[in-house]
């Protein structure tokens, strides 16, 4: 059997015309060769598919969301990136499908990522339409993203296909710094944000140090959550937050925060943020911070934040799935 990489590159490397014909003489690729003609015949003088078969032949690196679903774990895609940038995926249901026979069949391979780094392999065991049978325990919230069933490694909430992540070295961080950079936020930051020194004991605190690439040094990640779920006709207004994350990073006179994230976390306000990882997705060996959250208590999404002007910037909301 040809590797699906290799019909790809024919089919990337050629016109249509004379890919497809390439393919019906190759000994291998039966299934896609097949699927794909019958979506160009399909797509013929459509201007949707015409773009999405355009972009899928650049062979484009692909980031994909790794999450748990009914029938085991999954993946779904993000964005594409590389040198050129981090765009959000958006096709039409013809090159959805194309994307499901690239990417998605059982047997393909995506990097996990884990720490920004790879960390071993995500095999795929079933695409979203593939022998014909439709992934249904998946929810499209009027969206359709493909998702495909996957083995991954414990803990691995994004993976990749294409370029493997390479992030800039830092200089470790020892545990004195960590501590001197932590004691900076009950006193200085915690307070504008409306939570006091002595409120803070009400919180559990979650710390990770982040090689992300964007200085000299790690970045330092800080998630307080207060566990007290309050009333979804409470407003924020004088009200602690509930959740509040700070993004450290070092500066001239030491670490200072890049990023702050308060919320209730009800109806009211933005929900609670959980991290993802960090994985550098535009090539310039600094890593996107991503993290999820549960919009209108159904709709999963991931965002991303990147290092801008010496300040962590969201610049990618992409919804993933629904709830229930």
């Amino acid at each position: 059997m040809i590797p699906s990489r290799i019909c790809r590159a024919w089919r990337y490397r050629t016109g249509p015309s004379l890919a497809f014909a390439l393919l019906a003489f190759s000994g291998g690729c039966d299934r896609i060769r097949r699927a794909l003609n019958d979506e160009a015949a399909a797509g013929a003088g459509d201007p949707v598919w015409q773009s999405d078969s355009t972009m899928l032949a650049s062979a484009p690196n692909i980031l994909f969301r790794v999450f748990n679903h009914a029938n085991g774990r999954a993946v779904a895609p993000i964005a594409t990136f590389g040198t050129q940038g981090f765009r959000q995926v958006t096709m039409g249901g013809r090159g959805w499908r194309a994307f499901d026979l690239n990417y998605l069949q059982a047997g393909h391979t995506l990097r996990a990522v884990r720490d920004g780094l790879d960390a071993g392999e995500v095999r795929l065991t079933k695409g979203m339409w593939e022998q014909g049978a439709q992934l249904d325990t998946l929810r499209w919230c009027g969206r359709p993203v493909p998702a495909g069933l996957v083995e991954a490694p414990s803990g691995v909430t994004l993976a990749i296909a294409g370029a493997r992540p390479v992030l800039k070295r830092v200089a470790p961080l020892s545990a004195a710094e960590l501590q001197d950079a932590l004691s900076t936020i009950p006193t200085l930051i915690a307070p504008s944000s409306g939570i006091s020194t002595s409120m803070l004991a009400r919180y559990t605190r979650e710390v990770r140090v982040l090689a992300t690439g964007a200085g000299p040094r790690p970045s330092i990640l800080v998630i307080y959550n207060d566990p007290e779920q309050v009333s979804d006709t409470l407003k924020s207004m004088a009200q602690r937050p509930r959740q509040f994350i700070v993004v450290l990073d070092k500066g001239v006179y030491g670490f200072r925060p890049t990023f702050t994230f308060a919320t209730l976390g009800n109806a009211l306000s933005e929900p609670r943020m959980a991290f993802l990882d960090y994985v550098d997705v535009d090539g310039n060996g600094k890593a996107e911070l991503f993290f999820t959250f549960l919009a209108n208590k159904k709709y999963e999404v991931t965002t991303a934040l990147r290092f801008e002007n010496e300040v962590w910037r969201e610049v990618l909301r992409q919804l993933v799935r629904c709830e229930g």
